[in-house]
């Protein structure tokens, strides 16, 4: 890859960015950060991205009443989002227009909408944009700690992650009123995520269009837990234990599955380890009755078995956040070493192990090359 195509994004927050997220083309970025504001940047013509426009807190749920007298879309003017830290940002899929979810600090969710504001000054119409919040989700007793939008086919839907220890789904029923987001389900997890202090650090959604609807959680205790809902329950179930970590899980992956037989989940933690988790799809050996499992698809069904939970070899740098590529084949891994690691399937270590090995628990079939580094400048304060 040429020079020429990386840049250096000054960022305008004066606090620790928390997150940063691509929308669905990769054409606009949003960044979130302890200053409690959220910024989003556009792609311009000319390849560079360029800050467009701050998120504002609203002092209600109707988008009308939002205050803020400057609607210039090129604004870098700071205005919290939260009244705390902003931990986490997630975009919508476009199909329901540009939507972001927020959390933070202050116990709350946020949607936010981008709306087109149009004033006429001398016979002269401009239409600029402006991010006005529609709904605040106020549901969490601690810290919002993570928040992430379904895929597409489930719908506008939307999981949170607090420090309480509770996984909470909403989702916006008419996707036209976007004030309205009635709690669909609730996961209490284990009391050993409950009272450690931070609970929920993490969540991802299972992205296959015919799998139940599934979420990966990673608990400050170290656990790594998938849970998926039962129609016939009407409940969200735990499905599979994944190894833990030894300390705080920072974040979790779910690969986007492009014709696997199996899923791939990766998950970090402060224990300095990044580990892939190999799933695969096993048949449900419980006998429903008749009654009942004329009510199972056959994907639900089915049950996850976990075949093997391997660890990168990350050279005893600290990891903080993981993230797959599209196709769910490429993992990048991001730590406090100022440097992004490109993770792939060792395809021909994996065609030289034996049969035995193969299927030996930790190395059933997979082992992960780093394939690419990309250094950052870091600069000494």
């Amino acid at each position: 890859m040429a020079t020429s195509n990386t840049q250096a994004i000054p960022s305008f927050h004066a606090d620790f960015v928390h997150d940063i997220q691509f929308d669905f083309y990769g054409r606009r970025i949003a960044t979130c950060s302890g200053d409690r504001t959220v910024k989003v940047w556009n792609l311009d013509e000319n390849g560079i991205f360029s800050s467009s426009a701050i998120l504002t807190q609203s002092n209600s749920n109707t988008a009308n009443t939002n205050t803020n007298t400057n609607t210039n879309s090129n604004t870098n003017t700071s205005i919290q989002a939260h009244r705390s830290a902003v931990w986490r940002v997630s975009w919508a899929h476009p199909e329901y227009g540009q939507l972001l979810a927020t959390c933070g600090a202050d116990n709350s969710a946020a949607i936010w909408e981008e709306v087109q504001i149009t004033s006429t000054n001398n016979n002269t119409t401009n239409i600029n944009k402006n991010w006005v919040e529609k709904a605040r989700l106020s549901d969490a007793r601690r810290s919002v700690n993570c928040v992430e939008f379904a895929p597409r086919h489930l719908g506008l839907m939307l999981a949170t992650g607090s420090a309480d220890g509770c996984v909470r789904i909403y989702e916006a029923i008419d996707v036209v009123n976007l004030h309205h987001w009635p709690l669909q389900g609730t996961i209490e997890l284990e009391e050993t995520v409950v009272h450690e202090e931070l609970g929920v650090t993490s969540l991802s959604w299972c992205q296959g269009r015919f799998e139940p609807k599934a979420l990966v959680i990673g608990g400050s205790s170290g656990s790594v837990l998938v849970y998926r809902y039962s129609d016939a329950a009407r409940q969200w179930q735990l499905a599979i234990k994944l190894r833990s970590h030894a300390r705080g899980v920072l974040d979790v992956a779910w690969a986007p599955n492009v014709g696997r037989s199996y899923h791939l989940i990766s998950s970090v933690g402060m224990d300095g380890k990044a580990m892939v988790h190999r799933l695969k799809r096993t048949k449900n050996n419980s006998n429903p009755s008749n009654e009942d499992s004329a009510n199972l698809t056959n994907e639900s069904s089915k049950t996850l078995q976990c075949e093997s939970s391997v660890e990168l070899d990350t050279k005893s740098s600290e990891v903080w956040r993981c993230k797959w590529n599209v196709t769910g084949t490429v993992l990048a891994t991001s730590g406090d070493g100022g440097m992004v690691k490109l993770w792939k399937s060792d395809y021909y270590r994996n065609l030289n192990l034996n049969n035995n090995d193969r299927n030996n628990g930790e190395n059933a079939g997979l082992s992960w090359r780093c394939v690419s580094e990309v250094v950052g400048d870091i600069h000494e304060a």
